[in-house]
């Protein structure tokens, strides 16, 4: 809105859903007030000083006569050209935009009022310079169809010729028939030829939302053509800052039609056609200049999403859009009268067939490869910029006479087109996509009932709102990526939930956590406290409660275990331990150093898996287990070929070994029994493997990571667009009350990789190393004395130091209950888990039979009461009388016992032996000698 005054200066006021911001602008300027309607009939804007400039407000509908529509087309964009070299050199929009992000951020409220003037400058530029992207190496133009680089699979198969073929044919936009732009523009952006790139207002909602983590529409045909070609599709603020300030930009340096000719020839219509004559092509197998205006609709009725609006599998829904809006907009626009719009109602869609049936399943590959080539440094040599290397792939701009060569190249991947079907089919038999009412029942649950209709109508096209899933498989002697596939058709969402997804992996995450305690000295055979609940206190906040973290196990309650037992069984308790006693950030560089290259917060519950990764990166750090820490970087390009077979690149592969060979020999053990005995019997093929089940708080993520000697495979199961529980769900038939990764993740991840490992012969993996004993047996601990104690006590010093107490009972003067007697003494060092046996007093006063002596000698008489005394309990007092003797033979020999044999002996009776003696021993003494 602008408020017209006499003469020295204006004030435009641009209204944001969240607020109004007052820019000002200070030049003199005389001021008249004739209205210009618009092509459209949408809007005016007054012209000013013999220009028109500032933003555009719907405040009117006139239609134009159609017989004046080239002199109106004329007019529009010669305005169009005179407001854009009116606003090169002002910062209004830009400052309006940075107010904008204030407020949505949350961050700089009051900043600008709080700072002086040079200060608020400065934080001005530190924002601009943070926010703002450069913009002057922006390249708009198309590739030239002299040349066609085609990409293969690891397979064989052609998977895409990219920007021809039936791929993509871009076509001067003068060749484009105005029908079909007229139909395009009333599907996508009516308005495209009076804005300035992007709508304030949807523009500030979508800011909104993508900081609540949602994504929206809305976005003008500029800020689609930026989005695609240069900020990417992340929901993130910082990425629509950039989008929408590229977007002022392009409106800048570029016209209308060269904006709208690289859109037309550049958007998606589905079946693998990018761009109108593509999709001409595709859907009607005719020339441009041969589509009818029903056709052209029809057309345009694509583009909102391929995969909702597909006139093969869903001719109603677009029939209904092409009839009810797309035709009633050019209608109302005076692009058509009312008798053209009610004929091409009448005519049917008229599609043909599609002759590619395999198209969908590789679109996700071609378009990661595609990335690959345009933003991996190590394809560098395909051009230092972007407009280097599209000219590199896609061939010379079409405007530019004097290039040559460009494109041309055969592009390998490493992908096997067999498996990579097999995954799309299982994961489609598991998440079979939900229909459009289905769709808004589940949107309206998930977003809740306070948005309105017409928000969950718009987005549910691109949105389910339901429970799907990723597979990733390397290889795990070379990296190379084999499967890549998502539950969600790339024709539904181009989003490749394989690669890009970043989801919690909860307990899958322990593995890293294993690997860093193995290398801090804790061993597979030491043992921690498994019960559950437990509360920690840690040295910084680790909860929202601050220092205190309350950690449960997902099952039972446990004892004393080991940390083997642990890892198989899952117990979330004893990792909690073992994070607080390694460190988060020895376990985030393990994960690290294994292949996790998504960002970790270095928090004790990382090893509880609360840093999200993806199916990718899983499937790679786990190859670690199956080659005894031997890694390969995983790659998706293989080799690249010009036209004339000149090798450009050759994957060289490079492994290294990252962890002790024997430290992931050692992890390998626990997890070797995870598809046996441990949380993933559903995983179990029947053929070497090991694995991981995880699953993250709340039922939000369930995992299964495994691998065979061959191939690691991640599976992830999980909502789309948000972390919601996965809680009282069905899957594939099936209703579960909780779904965690053993029940959904392994069973996948079992189906496929039978079918991917089927004919293979059986190996085994590597040999594990000598110096494996280290890592794997108990740690030495020190026997305590517990003589004295009474018996519950002693088995919980015994406990505390890692050993496993035994207890016998004996006779004793002690009080019951007392350990009267240990196996090991004091101070011995034994194995942590060694069992140790304690004899406790029963309460009774000992006794015994008295052996028979009589014919003993005297040492051997003394043995046997020793043993005696032993095996009874009992302590007894021994006194010897001498008695001469004529016989030599007798001499030393007992010959009389008091108590005599077999009469009871109790503790501390008195036992009195007679040893004979010689006649010259005889001292005439007749008393007892003790």
């Amino acid at each position: 809105m602008r408020s017209v005054s006499g003469g020295s200066s204006y004030t435009t006021s641009i209204f944001i859903p969240l607020g109004v911001y007052m820019l000002s602008e200070s030049s003199p300027v005389s001021l008249s007030t004739r209205h210009i309607v618009s092509a459209s009939g949408r809007g005016f804007c007054s012209e000013i000083a013999g220009r028109c400039g500032g933003w555009i407000y719907p405040v009117s509908r006139s239609i134009p006569n159609p017989q004046t529509r080239d002199r109106v087309l004329a007019r529009r964009a010669l305005i169009h050209r005179v407001e854009s070299k009116e606003r090169r050199g002002r910062v209004v929009g830009s400052l309006a935009v940075l107010l904008s992000i204030a407020v949505l951020g949350s961050t700089w409220v009051g900043l600008f009022a709080f700072l002086g003037g040079s200060a608020a400058n400065g934080t001005f530029q530190d924002v601009k310079s943070e926010w703002i992207p450069e913009t002057e190496e922006m390249d708009l133009t198309l590739p030239q169809l002299s040349a066609v680089s085609r990409i293969y699979a690891g397979s064989g198969e052609m998977l895409a010729q990219l920007h021809d073929g039936r791929n993509s044919k871009p076509v001067e936009y003068e060749e484009i028939p105005q029908v079909l732009v007229d139909a395009v523009l009333a599907a996508e952006d009516d308005d495209f030829f009076e804005h300035d790139g992007w709508d304030p207002e949807a523009t500030a909602a979508a800011m909104r939302d993508t900081l609540q983590g949602t994504l929206r529409g809305g976005s003008t045909v500029t800020q689609q053509v930026v989005k695609n070609a240069f900020v990417g599709s992340d929901i993130t603020l910082k990425r629509k800052v950039n989008e929408l300030f590229v977007s002022l930009e392009v409106e800048r340096e570029f016209s209308k039609e060269d904006i709208l000719g690289y859109y037309l020839n550049s958007v998606y219509f589905g079946a693998g056609a990018y761009g109108v004559k593509a999709a001409a092509e595709e859907f009607y197998d005719k020339d441009l200049e041969d589509i009818t205006l029903a056709e052209a609709a029809t057309l345009a009725v694509m583009i909102r999403n391929p995969g909702i609006y597909n006139p093969r599998q869903n001719p109603e829904d677009v029939r209904a859009r092409r009839d009810n809006t797309v035709l009633a907009d050019m209608e109302d626009s005076g692009w058509i009268s009312a008798a053209e719009r009610k004929a091409a109602a009448d005519t049917r869609l008229g599609v043909v067939e599609q002759e590619d049936e395999d198209v969908a399943v590789s679109n996700h590959v071609v378009a990661a490869a595609r990335s690959e080539l345009l933003s991996n440094p190590e394809f560098s040599f395909l051009g230092e910029t972007l407009a280097d290397r599209k000219r590199m792939i896609f061939g010379c701009p079409a405007n530019d006479t004097e290039c040559s060569g460009g494109g041309g190249l055969t592009i390998e991947t490493t992908v096997d087109m067999e498996l990579q079907e097999d995954a799309q089919d299982i994961l489609a038999d598991w998440f079979p996509l939900f229909d459009y009412n289905e769709r808004i029942d589940a949107c309206t649950e998930s977003l809740g009932e306070g948005e309105s209709s017409e928000f969950i109508a718009e987005y549910v096209e691109n949105q389910t709102c339901q429970v799907t899933g990723a597979l990733s498989m390397v290889d795990n002697e070379t990296g190379a990526i084999k499967v890549m596939a998502s539950a969600i058709p790339f024709e539904f969402n181009q989003f490749d939930l394989a690669l890009q997804a970043r989801r919690n992996p909860g307990s899958s995450f322990k593995p890293f956590a294993l690997v860093a305690a193995l290398q801090s000295g804790i061993t597979l055979g030491t043992r921690y406290d498994g019960s559950s609940p437990q509360s920690f206190t840690c040295e910084g906040p680790c909860s929202p409660s601050g220092n205190q973290w309350t950690v449960r196990n997902a099952g039972s309650s446990y004892g004393n275990i080991t940390l083997e037992q642990a890892t198989y069984n899952s117990v979330n308790t004893v990792y909690a331990q073992v994070g607080l006693e390694v460190g988060p950030s020895k376990v985030a560089d393990a994960a690290r150093s294994m292949g996790i290259r998504s960002p970790l917060t270095e928090v004790p519950s990382i090893v509880l898996g609360t840093s999200a990764v993806t199916t990718l990166e899983m499937a790679s750090a786990f190859s670690n287990f199956a080659t005894n820490g031997v890694w390969a970087e995983p790659y998706l390009i293989s080799k690249i070929t010009d036209r004339d077979g000149t090798i450009l690149y050759e994957k060289q592969v490079q492994p290294k070994q990252t962890i002790d060979p024997a430290i992931a020999a050692a992890a390998r053990r626990p997890l070797l029994v995870v598809p046996v005995s441990g949380t993933g019997p559903k995983a179990n093929i029947g053929r070497p493997q090991g694995g991981k089940t995880g699953t993250h708080q709340n039922f939000t993520d369930a995992w299964f990571v495994g691998f065979t000697p061959e191939y690691s495979t991640a599976v992830w199961v999980g909502n789309s667009n948000a972390q919601e529980p996965m809680t009282g769900v069905t899957i594939n038939g099936e209703t579960y009350s909780r779904v965690y990764g053993g029940d959904v993740g392994a069973p996948i991840w079992a189906e496929f990789m039978t079918i991917a490992t089927e004919g293979m012969p059986e190996e085994d993996f590597p040999d594990e190393p000598e110096d494996i004993g280290e890592f794997v047996r108990p740690p030495l601990t020190t026997v305590p004395n517990v003589v004295g104690l009474d018996s519950g006590s002693a088995a919980a010093e015994l406990e505390a130091a890692g050993l496993n107490a035994s207890i016998s009972e004996a006779p004793s003067r002690e009080p019951e209950g007392i350990v009267v007697g240990q196996e090991y003494a004091g101070g011995a060092q034994v194995e942590e888990g060694t069992t140790v046996t304690i004899t406790v007093s029963n309460g009774e006063v000992p006794s015994g039979s008295m052996p028979d002596l009589v014919g003993l000698t005297q040492d051997e008489a003394l043995a046997v009461l020793g043993d005696f005394q032993n095996n009874a309990g009992i302590r007894i007092e021994v006194f010897g009388r001498e008695v001469p003797v004529d016989e030599p033979n007798q001499v030393g020999i007992v010959l009389a016992q008091t108590p005599s044999a077999g009469a009871a002996v109790n503790e501390g009776d008195r036992v009195v032996l007679d040893i004979g003696v010689g006649p010259g021993n005889d001292d005439g003494d007749d008393g007892d000698n003790g």
